[in-house]
């Protein structure tokens, strides 16, 4: 696959590390001219010569995005990528960033790889949320980590009923429930206490967040069916997309939940993945820590 027009997705200010990755990619740009570069538009004013500043709407267009940042920056690059396929690279200009995996000192490698090839893609599953007031649907979110459904009033618990294929699954009543995919799983489902799934993995977990009964407890589902959720009593519920975008679910209307037909396609480059970033980031290595002893 040839870039021949690239994306800057950023958000983090006048960040130090930003700001050296965006002059790393400078430099790669003035070697280059044959490949134009655009930053989106709240990065004007610290992106340096070589990259035209322009809409989320103009980066809809462009053949790979470069997020840089955290999670957070490549869920903003999920969406502009959204029913347009374009594949991410994520370069970590943030804390943990489990999903951007490259960090800033290895950009100029990245980006040579990827002018010869050398790199692997990797699509991941995502979630399509539908509200229904009654048969109709009044609105549609696609997200790529998860949906929170809470109360709306924020001192209330949810009660909920859960169907699964059409039967009832179960009902939560709890400070709230996660609705993940694998991606999202090592996210606030993680924190959550929910289970680590792996990537490539075709199924969504149900994570309840402190739940009132010491019976429930996370489920893995296949995606290969809907998901319906609706109130149990007379009150409101906020669902949340992916951290960002609020909508609130009114009484009587229903949430319903299925696997996109959407995926969002990662950049993979040598030494990165998601072992890599089970071990780097999370410091997980299955043993004991003896050292010391």
């Amino acid at each position: 696959m040839k870039f021949s027009k690239i994306g800057i997705v950023g958000f983090k200010g006048k960040s130090p590390e930003l700001i050296k990755a965006l002059e790393e990619i400078s430099v790669f740009a003035a070697k280059h001219r044959d490949i134009a570069f655009y930053a989106v538009e709240s990065l004007a004013g610290i992106a340096p010569k070589g990259i035209r500043i322009v809409s989320e709407r103009t980066l809809r267009k462009c053949s790979l995005l470069i997020a840089i940042g955290g999670d957070g920056t490549f869920l903003s690059s999920a969406r502009i990528a959204l029913g347009v396929n374009i594949p991410i690279l994520g370069v970590n200009a943030g804390r943990v960033g489990f999903l951007t995996e490259t960090p800033v000192e290895n950009l100029p490698d990245a980006l040579n790889a990827l002018l010869v090839g050398d790199y692997t893609t990797r699509n991941r599953i995502m979630i399509d949320a539908k509200i229904y007031h009654k048969q109709k649907v009044i609105c549609t979110e696609t997200v790529l980590n998860e949906v929170h459904i809470r109360a709306h009033a924020p001192e209330r618990l949810v009660n909920i009923d859960v169907q699964y294929k059409g039967r009832p699954l179960t009902e939560y009543w709890a400070d709230s429930l996660l609705v993940s995919t694998p991606t999202g799983s090592t996210a606030y489902n993680l924190a959550a206490g929910g289970p680590i799934i792996y990537p490539s993995t075709d199924a969504f977990v149900l994570t309840p967040v402190a739940p009132c009964s010491l019976s429930v407890r996370p489920l893995i589902i296949p995606t290969d069916a809907e998901c319906r959720v609706s109130s149990i009593v007379d009150a409101p519920i906020e669902l949340v997309f992916d951290g960002r975008i609020v909508h609130v679910l009114e009484v009587g209307d229903s949430l319903v939940l299925s696997k996109s037909k959407d995926v969002t396609t990662f950049i993979r480059m040598k030494n990165t993945g998601f072992v890599n970033a089970l071990h780097g980031k999370l410091g997980w290595t299955g043993k004991p820590n003896l050292a010391g002893k």
